[in-house]
Order: C-alpha cells, then structure tokens, then sequence
C-alpha cells in the first residue's frame, strides 16, 4: 500500500488534531518544523532545544529532510499550537515572541516557553492566555 504525501503543515493547522495525529504517527517531517520556525522568527537552536534535540542531531536530520520521533514530532505540535494560540492574541510576530520570552509572575518567574516544556506546561501557558484574552487578571 502506497504511503500518502501529506502537504506540510503549517502552525495555524495544528488545530486539527486527527490530521496532526496521523502527521505525528507517520513522523513529522523535520521540513514543517523548519518552515514554521522561519515563518514565526525562532532560530534553529531554539527549534532544537524546545523540541528536546540536540542541536547537531536536528541539524543533522533537517540536511537529511528527516522525520520526527513521535515524541519530538508531539513537542514540535505543541509548540505550534502554543504559538498560534498567542499570536492571535498578540498579533504579531514580534509581540508573540516577546510574551513567549517574558517571565511571568503567574508561572512563578518562568517564562511561557520554559513552563510549556511538558504538556501539563503547556495546558498552564494556555490557561493563562484564555484568561488574558477574557481580561482576567491573572
């Protein structure tokens, strides 16, 4: 049986969770996480470490066009999903960036990135831009 080529996903398609999962399934492709960290700004050492991959590894799997373990391809979606989320908050880029980069009172001093390390993280970070978004303070 043939294997379907998928287009590469972009991070305003995370949100689709049975397509994701059969991306993540079959092995993300090193390609839609490089892609998606040229779009949003992120360099490829802060690629790597958010991902969990040593920087030589990732480097060696985008010169190979590799896919992603099912781990790593998980972290890469929940890093997309995150960013989305705050980006349709922020707006831009560079503001999006910005508040994933700032210590937050709320996350104990940590920033967004650092706290969305493990999924319960990341269900945190999320928390605390739904309530940015409904004007709670938090």
């Amino acid at each position: 049986m043939k294997k379907r080529t998928a287009k590469p996903a972009t991070y305003e398609q995370v949100h689709d969770n049975a397509a994701m999962a059969g991306r993540v399934e079959e092995g993300l492709p090193i390609t839609d996480v490089v892609t998606f960290g040229r779009e949003v700004g992120f360099t490829t050492e802060e690629l790597a470490r958010l991902i969990h991959i040593p920087p030589r590894t990732y480097a060696r799997r985008v010169a190979s066009s590799a896919r992603l373990k099912v781990p790593e391809g998980e972290r890469a979606v929940r890093l997309m999903r995150l960013y989305d989320h705050a980006k349709r908050l922020f707006r831009t880029h560079e503001n999006t960036r910005g508040w994933l980069h700032s210590p937050l009172l709320v996350l104990g001093g940590r920033t967004p990135l650092e706290f969305a390390q493990t999924e319960p993280g990341a269900r945190e970070v999320e928390n605390v831009l739904g309530r940015i978004e409904h004007g709670v303070y938090s």
